[in-house]
């Protein structure tokens, strides 16, 4: 099924002549410039899932209410629950169609200048999704927040796509060559209002990790063979 959506979809980006309607299952995996820079990428330091998939289980769970930013009474709050048929692959579930739906968690690494890259993976389906936007606030070595942030970086994200098929996906949310998470940080996510023409506003969260950056070569880098 996995092989006949992956030909499906680049087989439908050539028929479009490139022209992109929404995102699609990636055809291509990052190449690596150095051993390195590979070791980095393969090494998360945090890995925390709403469901138990290995021996160790460092559970999702968001911070209390009076702690996210920006909640209020008005403010509608994800829900923990399995939507599959199954019923075995619970996630934090959003679908207001309203938007407004928020939730947030918190990431406690010691503190590194080069930073650190924070991922979400969401499930991705062809009907019935949603968007929303994740902000990563960097704290750095203030746990205790008594200053704002250092940084504050934002992405947009849509787990609408066209690839006729189910399934989670990893979404880098901040860079490796402008790190947005140093040390403490916050994520949080808030959903928008459903999209003209959509048949739902879904937005599922099943884990959020970090790894440590591992910027690309410099200009004028010269590699060794």
């Amino acid at each position: 099924l996995i092989v006949h959506a992956l030909a499906s979809a680049e087989r439908r980006s050539c028929e479009e002549k490139g022209v992109m309607q929404r995102d699609v299952m990636p055809l291509t995996t990052f190449v690596a410039e150095d051993v390195r820079q590979l070791e980095v990428r393969s090494q998360y330091l945090i890995a925390r899932d709403v469901a138990r998939m290995y021996s160790r289980w460092d559970k999702l769970v968001p911070m209390s209410v009076s702690s996210d930013s920006g909640s209020s009474s008005d403010t509608v709050r994800f829900e923990l629950y399995a939507d599959d048929e199954l019923k075995q692959r619970p996630g934090w579930i959003a679908t207001n169609p309203l938007g407004k739906s928020t939730i947030t968690f918190s990431i406690e690494l010691p503190y590194e200048k080069e930073g650190y890259a924070v991922y979400l993976a969401i499930l991705r389906s062809y009907k019935g999704m949603g968007t929303f936007r994740a902000e990563v606030r960097d704290y750095g070595d203030d746990s205790k927040k008594k200053m704002p942030p250092k940084k504050i970086t934002t992405k947009d994200i849509d787990g609408l796509w066209a690839s006729p098929i189910s399934v989670w996906s990893d979404v880098q949310v901040t860079g490796d060559d402008d790190p947005g998470c140093t040390g403490y940080c916050e994520v949080t996510v808030i959903t928008n209002p459903k999209v003209n023409g959509r048949d739902g506003n879904k937005v599922k969260l099943l884990t959020l990790s970090a790894r440590r950056c591992s910027p690309s070569a410099k200009p004028g880098r010269k590699h060794h063979s």
